[in-house]
């Protein structure tokens, strides 16, 4: 395998004294070092010693990529070029440098041919990893653009412990962070080796982007915890990305034990309208939530940012470890969580479950909607459309809000649908929509009064002091009412007709000023 000049001369100062180019070249380029005296026949991508009997004429053209080790003491000739000049400091002798050049391009083949070796046997990522430890003298982590850690090989650093990075209080601040971050954003499609710095997470990573169809998925990082990071390991990070992307795309990850229990059995059911229940509440209850258990639903809108930086899944992993006998998933851009309210307040003595991420919903920028608490297995799915109803008629109805309870907009729901397929005027009390062309025409007061009225709970003593009006003049209007309506409120029906109609005009007159 090729080496930089970088990489080498980085390898070799650890043990040397030397001086090379202040800027050594970063790309894999350079062959296997050979003796010669001969200066005249050099090849591109050579390594070569310099001794007093080496000959060269001074209209030689040198090959652009080049490495030549000179002793100490030793002056070549002004028509060496001196970016490709390194001096031994030291009193290291030829055959020393030599063994020590070797064992570099030694170490390095053998790396390459055991992974390579790794992938024809179908070995995973993680073994991938560990194969290459020795070689970087750092930690490794693939993680996936969703947090998700794939493999991880660790030394002194403790932070990608989790299944989901993001998962626990002490580092989910760090993902908040990260997909605020501009430079996170901006190397998201970067091509090539690029160098992180640990502003957020305090720990600094040399990374090389895993694409799939041109699309970044994963990311390879070399973790600064053990040795300070140098950039000269960047082809090296590159060549064992290629493998793990080999890997990638021959499936070397294990599925979890979680990938088929709980998260199966609720993705189906929010997916699969035809499943059966008894199975699923089978299911169900071998996962200890019983029938007999509180359930309810949460439905979180994901940001833009969270869409775009693909961290919902870390969101979940980290739900899931602050609310207790929780199950959170991702379900169409928004993700949702079902929470066994009869397991989580036992174990939280008695705490109110939701309100645990009140705080996390508004620091993350989100909006919530939440079903009602309901008994039993059989409700689970519609508990979810509370949610989403609730969610979604809730960010109409008041935006500014972060949470909206399905209890507080049912009755705003009830009106919605009821209008789905008519407009609030078609089913509304015909004879009150003739009480309002009264007022529009003869310049009356009678749908005001009307509407107090009703919501006085046909209080007249009270209705007319709200008016500020004699009690005789409003049970003068009210006679008029009642003529214009045929009625005399005593049916509840009718009552209730009438509250409702007031609502489906109102409604009507919000949706013509363009609100709601």
């Amino acid at each position: 395998m090729k080496l930089s000049a970088a990489y080498i001369l980085y390898k070799l100062s650890k043990q040397i004294s030397l001086k090379g180019p202040q800027e050594p070249c970063q790309d894999a380029n350079l062959e296997s070092p050979v003796f010669t005296t001969d200066f005249s026949h050099l090849k591109d991508g050579g390594i070569y010693f310099y001794t007093e009997s080496a000959t060269i004429s001074k209209e030689f053209q040198f090959p652009k990529n080049l490495l030549v080790f000179c002793l100490k003491g030793q002056k070549p000739e002004a028509s060496f070029p001196k970016e490709a000049l390194v001096f031994l400091e030291d009193d290291t002798n030829l055959v020393t440098l030599y063994n020590l050049l070797h064992s570099i391009f030694s170490t390095i083949t053998k790396w390459q041919e055991s992974i390579m070796e790794s992938r024809l046997n179908g070995e995973s990522i993680q073994q991938l990893l560990t194969l290459s430890s020795p070689v970087f003298e750092n930690s490794l982590v693939v993680i996936g653009m969703d947090f998700t850690v794939v493999a991880a090989q660790l030394f002194a650093n403790q932070m990608y412990h989790e299944a989901v990075f993001g998962s626990s209080d002490e580092t989910y601040k760090y993902v908040t962070e990260l997909k605020k971050d501009e430079l996170y954003n901006a190397v998201r499609e970067k091509d090539g080796f690029f160098y992180y710095p640990g502003s957020i997470t305090g720990m600094a990573s040399l990374c090389v982007n895993i694409k799939k169809f041109g699309k970044t998925t994963h990311r390879l990082m070399m973790l600064e915890d053990l040795t300070p990071i140098d950039s000269c390991y960047g082809f090296l990070l590159e060549e064992l990305a290629k493998m793990i992307n080999h890997a990638f795309s021959h499936n070397a990850i294990h599925r979890t034990a979680k990938d088929m229990t709980l998260h199966s059995i609720v993705q189906t059911l929010l997916t699969d309208r035809t499943a059966d229940y008894v199975t699923v509440s089978q299911k169900l209850d071998t996962m200890g939530w019983y029938s007999r258990h509180e359930y309810g639903c949460i439905v979180l809108q994901t940001t833009y940012m969270d869409q775009e930086n693909l961290t919902a899944k870390a969101t979940c992993n980290y739900l899931e470890n602050i609310i207790p006998h929780s199950c959170a998933l991702v379900h169409e851009e928004n993700i949702v969580i079902f929470i066994n309210y009869t397991l989580s307040q036992a174990e939280l003595a008695g705490l109110n479950v939701s309100e645990k991420i009140i705080y996390f919903i508004r620091d993350s920028l989100m909006k919530a909607g939440y079903s009602r608490v309901m008994v039993g297995h059989l409700n689970l799915r519609r508990q979810y459309v509370q949610a989403k109803i609730a969610l979604d008629l809730g960010n109409r109805k008041n935006p500014s809000k972060w949470i909206h309870r399905f209890n507080e907009i049912s009755f705003d729901y009830i009106l919605e649908q009821s209008t789905r397929k008519l407009p609030g005027y078609m089913i509304s009390h015909e004879k009150l929509l003739k009480l309002k062309v009264m007022d529009e025409n003869n310049d009356t007061d009678y749908m005001q009064t009307l509407g107090l009225y009703l919501d006085n709970h046909l209080n007249a003593v009270k209705t007319a002091r709200e008016l500020f009006i004699h009690r005789s003049t409003f049970l003068y209007r009210l006679d008029k009412i009642k003529e214009v309506l045929d009625t005399n409120f005593e049916d509840p029906n009718e009552v209730l007709y009438l509250m409702l109609s007031f609502r489906f005009i109102r409604l009507e007159e919000t949706d013509s000023d363009g609100r709601f």
